[in-house]
């Protein structure tokens, strides 16, 4: 089944209405609960083993945009304290390069940082890599604040396990969830 199609079908009984699963917000962010948006965002990269989600937005902080289509999901989050918004991307690949592994974020999940620049201002990417997917956070901070808005990112943006959702969706709305 296409990816199209697998968007389709999940939006249709999630009764949600998203042409080819092109879903643009800026509220609304895939919370780490089992739910419609989180649904649409294990679509979106079929068989990634984690999910990015919001587990509690730190105070200060906002979404500005949400989108997912077949190619993965992409939101940014922006903090009072930086001019610069975070970008997190799902995607099924990515080349983390250069990128020094740091401490895995979860089991089954390897963590790199890659620092394209420490001043003036911090600025480069966390990859957390896993079987069939990676989560990009590319973040760009001014020196100062950078310790701590790294820190209520990495704990604002939870890694779901797609096989609970599975299940969960299963269980409590009668949905099946491919792969």
């Amino acid at each position: 089944m296409s990816v199209r199609r697998r968007c389709a079908t999940l939006a249709s009984a999630l009764a949600l209405t998203s042409p080819a699963c092109g879903v643009t917000a800026t509220a609304g962010m895939p919370k780490c609960e089992p739910s419609q948006r989180l649904g649409i965002v294990a679509q979106s990269v079929p068989g990634a083993a984690y999910l990015p989600c919001i587990a509690e937005m730190p105070p200060g902080w906002s979404s500005e945009s949400f989108d997912v289509d077949g190619d993965g999901t992409r939101f940014s989050l922006r903090s009072d304290r930086s001019d610069r918004p975070v970008d997190v991307e799902l995607a099924a690949t990515c080349d983390v390069g250069t990128a020094t592994p740091v401490a895995p974020r979860d089991e089954g999940v390897r963590t790199y940082l890659l620092t394209e620049s420490v001043s003036p201002r911090y600025a480069g990417r966390f990859y957390d890599v896993f079987v069939d997917g990676c989560v990009t956070y590319e973040f760009d901070f001014a020196r100062g604040p950078h310790i701590a808005l790294i820190d209520e990112l990495l704990r604002a943006v939870h890694l779901y396990p797609r096989r609970q959702l599975r299940q969960e969706l299963h269980d409590q709305l009668g949905i099946r969830l491919d792969p």
